[in-house]
């Protein structure tokens, strides 16, 4: 299979979106993957998939905690500013009204779907980018959150049957 044909075909799968997120005030950074996914209970573990020529990826092996904030329809305007899609980088991206912080110092976005804080315990390269498998310290969710899913290009969510609906943003 060729990169080009393995990329097309990856686009149609509907992942939530995330913002992946580390440090402390004024050494904040993140971004926003959908590369992410649950691995284990025993102990709660969870793994994203980051790319090794990020900014975000250096500050995650530095700091040894993270975040994982999965975002909610109305986060899709974050959704953008973490992917790079404004002119704000680093601390400036963490507005005081939509962040806080766990414990660790990890970030927590209010209104997330859920959020998770996550001590960093493994590192598992390969390609372009690594595996970071995460121990999961603790959690907050918001129950009645619908969750931003991105497939093809597009920001979608789910509606009451479950079928995905194209969001107009």
């Amino acid at each position: 299979m060729t990169p080009q044909a393995f990329r097309q075909l990856m686009r149609l799968h509907p992942a939530a979106v995330n913002i992946i997120a580390t440090g402390q005030a004024p050494h904040r950074t993140g971004m926003t993957v959908s590369a992410f996914m649950s691995l284990g209970v025993e102990p709660p573990t969870v793994v994203c998939a980051i790319n090794r020529s990020a900014f975000t990826y250096t500050h995650m092996t530095d700091n040894q905690v993270f975040s994982v904030n999965t975002l909610a329809v109305e986060h899709i305007e974050l959704a953008k500013l973490f992917a790079g899609q404004a002119p704000l980088f680093g601390d400036e991206r963490f507005d005081a009204q939509q962040w806080g912080g766990f414990d660790s110092g990890s970030p927590c976005l209010h209104g997330a779907v859920m959020s998770l804080e996550c001590r960093l315990i493994r590192q598992v390269q390969e390609s372009t980018h690594c595996l970071m498998v995460g121990e999961v310290i603790s959690g907050r969710y918001k129950d009645a959150a619908l969750p931003l899913l991105y497939r093809d290009g597009q920001w979608v969510t789910t509606s009451d049957d479950l079928l995905m609906v194209p969001l107009e943003r």
